[in-house]
């Protein structure tokens, strides 16, 4: 596990959100805007016509073609007053829609992709064969993901709780880094959620829950001081991990999560599902940040601190125990407290 050693640059100078000017496209639109009008950022907005495949004349097949595209413009030209004041942009392109996203990315110098979704009952084929699959598995910068149960209205602040999930074995943790900053221009509260699949642990298993807890705090830079409040460090045992993700998040009314996915591999179907169960349920939108390829995993869900890599694990961070952060936030009283049950018949330590 890599440390972070060189903090990332988090700009949103371009935000680009693909609209098929349904009302989850819409709701994402309406859900980005206060956040780009905090950032100060251009909002780029997106529709992608799929070429004609009707067979008929070729007149009447231009003729078509032609109408769908007045009616895409007018549509794109009617969203503008959703942006209001926003610096922004319209642009109406033909083909795939990932290809032309991606076209745009490298273009415009994209920031952050925002896509809406309005799911469906089968959770296992709630995006298979969907556009908005299509640009969460291969766009290169992040994409915030706003589904079918996000509100499509945030409060006055848009972004006053965020929560970053980790499972402590992505390599670069850039979606952490994503989070605080974030959190840093927003005076964010942040929390930084680790939840192990297993049954209810024992007694005797409270000291390694802790040293859990001791690695997600070690997880944080030096720049994590400018945050406002101190981070709250919660790690737990679930049968059911997504499902508690999704407990925690809206036990703290969560505006925004915050998730790293790998592009070689967090994308086979039992990673997938998990992703897109808690994007598809979350009452609040979520982003995910590809990360680096890993090279040396050191830490697995459920190893205790006897096992060799989480020993490995701790040597690897023991100089950053020892730096002097300098610290604005106080202390959380969440961070020091005794553990205690959780749904499911878990355990919590915070």
């Amino acid at each position: 596990m890599a440390q972070l050693i060189s903090p990332i640059e988090v700009p949103l100078n371009n935000i680009l959100i693909a609209t098929d000017f349904s009302p989850a496209s819409f709701a994402a639109l309406t859900r980005v805007v206060p956040i780009a009008r905090q950032f100060n950022s251009v909002v780029h907005i997106v529709h992608v016509i799929h070429p004609p495949e009707i067979d008929i004349a070729p007149a009447a097949n231009s003729e078509i073609y032609r109408q769908v595209r007045v009616d895409a413009q007018r549509q794109l030209e009617l969203l503008e007053t959703a942006v209001g004041t926003v610096p922004h942009r319209k642009w109406l392109r033909e083909g795939e829609v990932s290809a032309a996203v991606e076209d745009l990315v490298r273009s415009e110098q994209i920031d952050l992709v925002v896509v809406g979704t309005s799911g469906k009952s089968d959770l296992k084929k709630f995006f298979l064969g969907s556009a908005a699959e299509e640009i969460l598995r291969t766009a290169t910068c992040p994409v915030l993901t706003v589904g079918p149960h996000a509100s499509s209205e945030s409060s006055g602040v848009p972004l006053a709780q965020i929560v970053y999930v980790t499972k402590l074995w992505e390599e670069s943790h850039d979606g952490l880094q994503y989070a605080i900053r974030l959190a840093i221009h927003s005076k964010s509260r942040l929390l930084l959620l680790h939840v192990i699949e297993q049954d209810e642990p024992k007694q005797s298993d409270y000291e390694w829950l802790k040293a859990y807890r001791r690695i997600l705090r070690n997880l944080l830079p030096e720049y994590a001081g400018d945050l406002l409040l101190e981070p709250v460090l919660r790690v737990e045992v679930a049968r059911n991990p997504t499902a508690r993700i999704l407990q925690v998040a809206d036990e703290v009314g969560a505006d925004l999560i915050v998730m790293d996915v790998r592009p070689e591999e967090a994308w086979a179907t039992h990673l997938r599902d998990k992703v897109y169960e808690i994007i598809s349920c979350a009452n609040c939108p979520v982003l995910t940040v590809r990360t680096k390829p890993e090279r040396d995993k050191t830490c697995h869900i459920g190893e205790q601190p006897g096992d060799s890599a989480v020993y490995a694990l701790s040597a690897h961070r023991q100089s950053r125990r020892d730096r002097t952060v300098p610290r604005l936030w106080r202390h959380h009283p969440e961070n020091h407290a005794e553990p205690g049950p959780t749904e499911e018949g878990g355990e919590c330590i915070e």
